[in-house]
Parts: C-alpha cells; structure tokens; sequence
C-alpha cells in the first residue's frame, strides 16, 4: 500500500499544517556558530601534546559516519557542531519507530568519534522529518 494512502498518514500531514515557532534564541545561536567557526571542539590528548579539533573538522567527520552509518530508512538532513555537541537532524521513513531509529544512530555516530578522535563525544538526534519512502 502507498504510504500517503494510508490513513495513519493523516495524522503526519495535520502536524505539517500546523505552524511550529522558531525557537527562543535559534537565530542568534545559527550566527554566534557562523561567527566563531573555527573554534576548537575537541582537545585530543597524545603522548607529544595535544591535537586541537576543530568544530567544523568534528563537523564534518561525524557528517560522513552518520551517512555512512545510517540505518535502511533514515535521511541525514543536516549535521552541525554547537556548543560542542554533535546535532544530527533526520527524517525517518514512515512506519519506522523514530526514537530506535535515532538511538542506534546515535550510538554508532559516539562510538565511530570515540574511536577515531580518542575522546568521547556528545552526540544528539533529532528527528525532524517523516518521508514515505
């Protein structure tokens, strides 16, 4: 059966309709990101001193794990470095159980930094999206 055919889909385009306020704070925090781009988001200790991460390097390595990691059914919409934790938002095809989908994203994105920068990171899901297919 086609996914928008399906009555539970109803469900999904009611809350499209419905106007979601930009949260308090988002567009200034979007451009102190913007402003401050190079700033440092992981100090990886080593035995000749330290190497210095960048937000936008850690950025872009976990943008490659989460598209290479990601489960059958989950779209990488955007990934970004704030405050330094790692955002992913996904949209997660219809009929997935978001929160599973999200968590096991989550796991593999920590693990994969942790084994490649040597130090743990905070990693954050938000599933944002609903596509059916």
């Amino acid at each position: 059966m086609d996914p928008e055919q399906d009555p539970r889909w109803d469900a999904v385009r009611a809350a499209a309709r419905r106007r979601v306020p930009t949260p308090p704070g988002l567009v200034e925090r979007v451009l102190r990101t913007v402003a401050r781009g190079r700033r440092t988001a992981v100090d990886v200790p080593g035995e000749e001193g330290s190497l210095r991460v960048t937000e936008r390097v850690v950025g872009r390595l976990a943008s490659a794990i989460a598209a290479a990691r990601a489960p059958a059914g989950v779209r990488i919409s955007a990934v970004a470095v704030e405050d330094d934790v790692v955002q992913v938002l996904v949209s997660v095809r219809f009929g997935l159980t978001a929160d599973e989908a999200a968590e096991t994203l989550r796991r593999e994105i920590a693990a994969e930094l942790a084994r490649q920068l040597g130090v743990a990171t905070v990693v954050n899901v938000h599933v944002v999206d609903v596509h059916p297919d």
